[in-house]
């Protein structure tokens, strides 16, 4: 503690200092400069307008050159939209076949499923008779067993066996 305290004052001061003497240095002011101007020589008025038919027939050379390209472009375009609204009827019948498709899967998961709850409630009502008939052959097992055990729980046997007997018969079926 005694080494980091001085070590801390020393630069503290060391900073504080710096900023007094540090200044940033001012900004140069742009000057205008002037632009030279070339001053081309004159030329008779026959040769500015054989300069500027050539210029011309340029620009139109060029003019023909894109508008041959924008006709193939618009020729292809026009071909893209014919294909592209073949596609669109094509769909549309694609569409209507598996509309009908769908109608007709789901009137038959809805046949299997009105076929799968009767067959789930027979399943129920046969389990529900299966566990009965295990618990009445519970109850004349536990009564061939009665007599081992002591009168006041002697009762609580042919019961046990028919619960027994009736939950296995649920739980494995």
């Amino acid at each position: 503690m005694k080494n980091i305290l001085p070590f801390l004052i020393l630069i503290t001061l060391t900073c504080s200092s710096f900023g007094q003497f540090w200044k940033p240095k001012p900004k140069a002011t742009p000057t205008p400069q002037p632009t030279p101007t070339v001053v081309e020589k004159t030329k008779t008025p026959i040769q500015d307008a054989k300069l500027l038919v050539k210029e011309l027939t340029s620009e139109l050379n060029v003019a023909k050159l894109e508008n041959s390209k924008l006709k193939t472009n618009l020729d292809q375009a026009n071909e893209n939209v014919k294909k592209g609204f073949l596609e669109i009827t094509k769909l549309n019948e694609d569409i209507k076949l598996l509309k009908e498709w769908g109608v007709i899967q789901q009137a038959e998961a809805q046949k299997w499923l009105e076929k799968y709850t009767k067959a789930v409630k027979r399943y129920h009502r046969l389990k529900l008779i299966a566990a009965l008939i295990a618990a009445a052959a519970g109850v004349l097992f536990g009564l061939q067993f009665m007599n081992l055990a002591p009168p006041p729980y002697n009762f609580g046997i042919p019961i046990g066996g028919a619960a027994l007997f009736a939950a296995l018969v649920w739980f494995f079926l």
